[in-house]
């Protein structure tokens, strides 16, 4: 690609500008998969009420790779639910990011920092026990009316030896059994070992089934084949997020070979193929190119990021 092609335009245009900075938004792209899994969070959701307790509360892990739209697909969950039902509130689902190498107690006091819960006891200088943490949250959860629970970056467990893995994983398990409230556990692919405790706990078996019984496994995957039809779908509803007109978008996601190497370089991941198209949108706007995404801008697209990270 020639260097006298480019014609940066004034950065101040207001088009420009507007064009940009629409580009900097997250972009969300629903998915028929990321649909799948909405009306899975759905039927979790309602599964309990004050009036309907049951006896055993499901929840669910959901993994996937970096990059594949976890954690964008139950923030918009969260979004749509409080957009699309009228009696929806902010508290109805209460999400919530475990913090790097903390143990049951920290874990729980972040929690209860979240919902507001005092870190120290009046009658105490050492803050609650654990196990009064865990009673504390549960009963703050049903006070202020949660109906879902959502932790986001189960995978950093694998950073904690296995003792404090069991003990995490059992607290849980307590939360859930004492608040009737699902949680939907959010990790990358693989995270399910973190269920394999059998060399930490003597009694590892029941942990475990209590576990798998309770929180199925939902994978969001990468994208395999280019001539998938939701695929295509996908790139064309990308493209319309960035802007670019018909014909365009047509000449770009119509051609098998520019799928099939899109697929290759981005591993199929959603985040990573929006990103890139991103990319190129914007290196278009900013060089005042013809609004065309080509194979040539995609490689510099790649090269930047992987220098830059994605």
């Amino acid at each position: 690609m020639e260097n006298n092609i480019y014609h940066l335009p004034n950065p101040f245009n207001p088009e420009v500008r507007r064009r940009l900075e629409s580009l900097l938004m997250e972009k969300y792209v629903h998915t028929p998969k990321n649909g799948e899994l909405w009306c899975l969070l759905e039927d979790l959701m309602f599964q309990v009420s004050p009036h309907n307790i049951k006896p055993k509360v499901m929840g669910c892990l959901i993994t996937g790779d970096p990059h594949s739209g976890k954690t964008t697909a139950v923030r918009q969950f969260k979004k749509a639910y409080l957009e699309n039902v009228p009696e929806a509130r902010e508290n109805d689902v209460f999400l919530f990011q475990i913090p790097s190498r903390a143990r049951l107690k920290g874990v729980m006091t972040k929690m209860g920092r979240q919902l507001n819960i005092p870190d120290i006891s009046p009658n105490t200088r050492h803050g609650y026990p654990t196990y009064i943490l865990v009673e504390k949250v549960a009963a703050k959860l049903w006070k202020n009316g949660v109906k879902l629970v959502i932790i986001d970056e189960f995978q950093k467990l694998f950073e904690l030896p296995g003792e404090n893995r069991i003990e995490i994983l059992s607290g849980f398990n307590d939360l859930v059994n004492e608040s009737h409230i699902p949680i939907i556990l959010v990790g990358i692919a693989g995270v399910n070992r973190i269920l394999d405790v059998g060399k930490y706990h003597n009694d590892e078996s029941n942990l475990r089934g209590t576990f798998c019984s309770r929180f199925m496994e939902f994978k969001l995957d990468a994208w395999n084949d280019p001539n998938n039809p939701q695929f295509i779908a996908f790139i064309k509803m990308v493209l319309d997020d960035c802007g670019f007109t018909t014909s365009h978008r047509i000449s770009f996601y119509s051609h098998e070979g520019t799928r099939k190497w899109l697929l290759e370089i981005t591993e199929g991941l959603t985040g990573k193929i929006i990103h890139l198209l991103k990319w190129a949108t914007r290196f278009i706007i900013r060089n005042n190119l013809p609004e065309k995404i080509t194979k040539d801008i995609l490689e510099q697209g790649l090269k930047y990021i992987q220098v830059n990270g994605w």
